[in-house]
């Protein structure tokens, strides 16, 4: 992989430490994304309301337990899309895909269900992927660490007259 694309992919991913273990984790696509703001707006503010005016408390009273277990479920299924790799600390990883359907675990293959991680590891992990989803400005610093770190600085495109020569 060439170091450019390395950077890239190094600006969004991280890894979290939660029950005694590191956890690789990247961010979601924006179709994830919108569909767990989405619920969560909606849960949140079921009246047509802004949701910075809602309490947490006022949240828990104004939900259905299945709209609860959904919210859940969008949690599951975004940590699901965005860990990747579980570590030791001591530099030994192993691949992980994890899975929202608990039929499928198989942890012989690196497949586990992910009602099967430790308590709290899912709330720790989806408030990572979230913020690795939601930051621009943090993938974007750590992109310009890499340039900062190259030898060689960045050029400057010319003008447009001159981005209209390479396109023709």
């Amino acid at each position: 992989m060439s170091t450019i694309l390395k950077a890239i992919s190094d600006s969004t991913t991280d890894e979290v430490e939660a029950a005694g273990l590191l956890w690789r984790v990247s961010r979601i696509s924006s179709a994830d994304l919108a569909r767990v703001g989405f619920a969560a707006l909606a849960m949140a503010t079921p009246d047509g309301g802004d949701a910075d005016d809602v309490e947490a408390e006022d949240i828990m009273k104004r939900i259905t337990p299945k709209q609860a277990a959904d919210m859940a479920s969008l949690q599951e299924a975004t940590v699901a899309a965005g860990c990747h790799a579980v570590g030791d600390g001591e530099g030994n990883w192993d691949e992980l895909k994890l899975v929202i359907d608990q039929s499928r675990h198989a942890p012989d293959k690196g497949v586990l269900w992910v009602g099967s991680l430790p308590p709290g590891v899912v709330e720790d992990l989806f408030a990572r992927i979230m913020e690795l989803s939601t930051d621009g400005e943090e993938a974007a610093a750590r992109l310009a660490s890499f340039r900062e770190k190259s030898a060689t600085p960045a050029r400057r495109r010319r003008a447009k007259q001159d981005l209209r020569k390479v396109a023709t």
